[in-house]
């Protein structure tokens, strides 16, 4: 079952996180300082294969329906999945919605129907023209370079801004020791995974592949400011959106 971003009484978490994009400066204090808490088990899981992963074609925040080969990866990840989970948050995109929620109902020995929600944070970034088309190496990614977004589209430093944000709320609303789930796809499990896992060069980050309905297991204890991004990439980016935005203005 999916459901709104709203507080449920089930879950071990005090309140459902806010679904906010938080600015850069309040990212950066928070960060910079750090947060901690008990030990958050997450399993971040990218979706099933769906048409377009089988077509070859770059998917973006397009929407795709799953193949018949991605139900079966679906249906073999509950089979895979513990029995217990505190929650689960999912992007807004059909894919990895449909793709938790035939693996929920899977789950051997589950204790209850898994307590879903919707978070667009999670959703992939945005491809703009790339999107429909054939998939092929970009290689501002190859270079690890965060700023780079095809014409129409987010770059990573776009969607790790909303994934900070997402990272935030649920590491203050954690009380205690809990077990996520996040479905989610292969972009934002790059950032999440880097973060999570203090990794210090962005082209490692970028170079991380993981398949349809992989499950990739870590903990979250202490939430910092992520080494593989750079404040001086962040301050020039800044500098170049307010540059624009005075020309746009002057115009």
């Amino acid at each position: 079952m999916t459901v709104d971003c709203v507080p449920h009484r089930h879950t071990a978490l005090a309140a459902y996180p806010s679904g906010t994009v938080y600015p850069w400066d309040y990212l950066l204090t928070v960060l910079t300082n750090g947060l901690t808490g008990p030990p958050i088990e997450m399993h971040i899981v990218r979706h099933a294969q769906s048409v377009a992963n089988a077509r070859g074609l770059i998917t973006g925040q397009s929407d795709a329906d799953l193949t018949l080969r991605g139900y079966v990866q679906a249906i073999a990840l509950g089979f895979r999945m513990p029995r217990h989970y505190d929650v689960a948050w999912v992007s807004c995109l059909g894919r990895a919605r449909r793709t938790l929620e035939l693996a929920d109902i899977l789950r051997l020995r589950r204790t209850g129907p898994l307590p879903l929600y919707t978070d667009p944070r999670l959703d992939e970034r945005s491809l703009g023209d790339l999107e429909g088309t054939p998939t092929r190496p970009i290689p501002a990614y190859s270079l690890g370079d965060l700023t780079y977004a095809p014409k129409r589209g987010e770059s990573y430093l776009d969607l790790a801004r909303r994934l900070l944000s997402f990272m935030i709320d649920i590491r203050r609303q954690a009380q205690r020791e809990v077990r996520v789930l996040v479905g989610t796809h292969v972009g934002p499990m790059r950032l999440l995974v880097g973060t999570i896992e203090r990794f210090g060069d962005p082209r490692s980050v970028l170079a991380l592949k993981f398949t349809n309905a992989q499950a990739y297991s870590c903990v979250l204890r202490d939430l910092t400011w992520p080494p593989f991004i750079s404040k001086e990439v962040l301050f020039e980016r800044q500098r170049e959106m307010d540059t624009a935005s005075t020309t746009s203005d002057d115009s």
